[in-house]
């Protein structure tokens, strides 16, 4: 499967945006972002299951019988034994479910997901964020560097989110970053032909709104996004009269001044013809729909910017 930042320039440049934690010198530069991160004298890096970092020429999650594996190695550079690991889950439309396996190096570890925006108890990582669920990684390991892994069934995507390792017995420190996770966006088991029929309109639904895309050139590209007035409850947006259509406003990326620190959830849209992230931000009820253009439709009518 083809790894995220290789969807399309301008998609490495928007998840780029969205680093919280500066990559130090112990990461390589040319990495992609998501791919390592330093805080702290501590180093995470994405892994193959057997713990060698994966090249920036590789892929992730790593596939094996089918099913999507997700590998973290941590190294300590200078800093206390570990205690746990906790990273960032999406809750998405379709369920990417709990994960089907999950393991450790030391061996023994326990493995525990949080839901419904509760974070992890130990940490407080999560807590209050219901757009996801926090899985945590419990263990005590005095060793220089750990792996920890969890297996999802079938084959999904990664996007960056937020990862956090607690170090220390008494005089507790917390290792910060953002790193390539388990996101929303599914890939298709559908083989593409080389020519892709040309489809003038494409309903989608976002959380609990229902969206039209229309396209009438062979790019797919939208030119337009619109959903149906509410009181037409059970009027799909595509069949949605002329009058009736609330249109999403058409923005350029840069306009839009996203501040990393309010991401809430990020996605990709695999459409293999017009591949679009989804960003949603917290304090806002806006959904924004960005294209490799550089520009972005912000939707619904009347939502908080």
């Amino acid at each position: 499967m083809k790894k995220i930042c290789l969807v399309l320039s301008v998609m490495v440049v928007v998840l780029m945006l969205f680093a919280a934690t500066k990559v130090g010198a112990a990461c390589d530069p040319t990495l992609p972002a998501g791919w390592c991160f330093e805080d702290k004298g501590y180093r995470v890096v994405i892994a193959y299951p057997n713990g060698d970092p994966i090249p920036k020429d590789g892929t992730f999650p790593v596939i094996v019988d089918g099913n999507s594996v997700y590998t973290y190695k941590i190294t300590k550079i200078t800093g206390k034994r570990f205690r746990d690991v906790d990273i960032l889950i999406p809750v998405c439309t379709q369920s990417l479910g709990n994960p089907i396996a999950w393991s450790c190096s030391p061996p023994v570890c326990v493995g525990k997901f949080y839901k419904g925006g509760s974070g992890d108890p130990s940490t407080g990582f999560g807590l209050g964020l219901t757009t996801n669920d926090t899985w945590n990684w419990n263990m005590l390991s005095e060793r220089d560097s750990i792996t920890v892994s969890f297996t999802f069934k079938g084959k999904t995507y990664a996007s960056q989110n937020a990862l956090l390792v607690r170090v220390g017995l008494i005089l507790r420190e917390y290792v910060y970053g953002q790193i390539l996770a388990p996101s929303c966006g599914l890939v298709s088991v559908q083989v593409f032909p080389p020519q892709v029929p040309l489809a003038t309109k494409k309903q989608e639904k976002i959380s609990d709104v229902e969206i039209c895309i229309e396209s009438t050139d062979q790019s797919g590209f939208p030119t337009s996004v619109y959903s149906c007035d509410p009181l037409l409850v059970g009027t799909p947006a595509c069949n949605c009269p002329e009058e009736k259509r609330d249109y999403w406003v058409k923005y350029p990326l840069s306009a839009l001044h996203i501040d990393p620190s309010t991401l809430q959830q990020v996605w990709i849209d695999p459409d293999p013809r017009s591949p679009a992230t989804y960003i949603i931000t917290s304090g806002s009820t806006c959904v924004k729909k960005c294209y490799p253009s550089g520009y972005c439709y912000v939707g619904p009518k009347g939502c908080t910017p």
